[in-house]
């Protein structure tokens, strides 16, 4: 998966700020993930790992492990700025509202049967309430700013490095350890998913968000 298609993937439910969070709070947070964007900036301006890959022959052949690498470093950044943006709690987004409003107002017989002559089959429609009562339980959970920027922190390596991986490739430096540097570098961002709590919460709560057809029209409007 190329790195604009990771950040499609994801970008609706970013994108949906908090109503009741303070904003000086959430700009704070924000703002000590904006060095490493900076950092990761500089990295797509040379084209990513992945397209510094691709212009060197002796690396085309691992250019996967080069799209691997951006992947893993957008979703760090990603993630990070999911934590901050959900401080006090978890927007509903337009298919958490449509499903537990219409599952309040019709309840869940009259609403399933809807979904049914809509086109939806039993197994998406449990999906789509399991994701309400999941909306609905996290609306105002609450996190803490500093354990946010400890998983900032603990991320400002990686990033560096990451950086530092992609100025040697563009100078041709040391260009015999690149791809060993590239996987240990992709083994530590996947550590660090496992083991920083707040960045595996951010995962789980992000695998919660079903697939919804949004050109269908499933709202009846």
């Amino acid at each position: 998966m190329k790195p604009a298609l990771f950040l499609t993937v994801f970008a609706f439910f970013v994108s949906v700020s908090s109503s009741w969070a303070g904003p000086a709070e959430i700009a704070s947070c924000l703002q000590q993930v904006t060095p490493l964007k900076v950092q990761r900036d500089q990295v797509a301006e040379l084209d990513g790992i992945w397209g510094l890959f691709q212009k060197k022959a002796a690396l085309q052949d691992n250019s996967v492990e080069g799209i691997s690498l951006d992947n893993r470093i957008n979703s760090v950044l990603f993630h990070l700025e999911y934590l901050c943006n959900t401080i006090d709690g978890i927007p509903f987004d337009e298919l958490a509202d449509y499903v537990s409003t219409s599952l309040a107002e019709k309840g869940e017989e009259k609403f399933r049967k809807e979904l049914i002559i809509l086109g939806k089959n039993e197994s998406q429609i449990e999906v789509w309430f399991e994701f309400s009562r999941f909306a609905i339980a996290n609306q105002y959970r609450v996190l803490d700013p500093q354990k946010i920027s400890h998983a900032i922190q603990a991320a400002h390596p990686l990033i560096k490095e990451y950086l530092a991986l992609a100025e040697r490739i563009n100078r041709k430096k040391d260009m015999g350890s690149a791809i060993q540097e590239t996987r240990d570098l992709t083994d530590q961002i996947d550590t660090f998913f496992k083991t920083d709590p707040y960045i595996s919460q951010a995962f789980h709560e992000n695998s919660q968000i079903p697939y919804a057809d949004w050109d269908e029209n499933y709202g009846g409007s």
